[in-house]
């Protein structure tokens, strides 16, 4: 199992979805000092945050994009996370896929989920 950090940030898009972005980090607190500066910027531009979390985790995203393409596919994810961990997996859609415990998301996001290095 190889572990890095993982910085998830989730935003309320229309309608009650969830909108992840992800920031893969080596170390703990290179993830903080970032999801620190993320959080002021999405503060700033009145951004409704639900939850930002840095989590060990397995999971290796493609790099986020500001300003990305509109029209770019979304990939939908469940979410889990505790007080250490986190956990990332491709799904379908939302809707039937979504969780109803504290912790538990289901989002969407124009970030594909890498394939696990053997």
């Amino acid at each position: 199992m190889n572990l890095g950090f993982l910085m998830i940030i989730l935003t309320l898009a229309g309608e009650g979805q969830y909108s992840a972005a992800f920031v893969n980090t080596a170390t703990l607190e290179e993830c903080e000092r970032r999801a620190a500066a993320v959080r002021a910027i999405l503060e700033n531009g009145n951004t409704p945050i639900a939850a930002m979390v840095c989590r060990a985790a397995e999971a290796t995203f493609q790099p986020f994009a500001h300003g990305g393409d509109a029209s770019a596919p979304r990939h939908a994810y469940v979410v889990a996370y505790d007080e250490h961990t986190a956990t990332v997996a491709k799904v379908a859609a939302c809707g039937e896929a979504t969780p109803s415990q504290p912790g538990h998301y289901c989002a969407t996001s124009t970030q594909d989920l890498l394939p696990a290095p053997h």
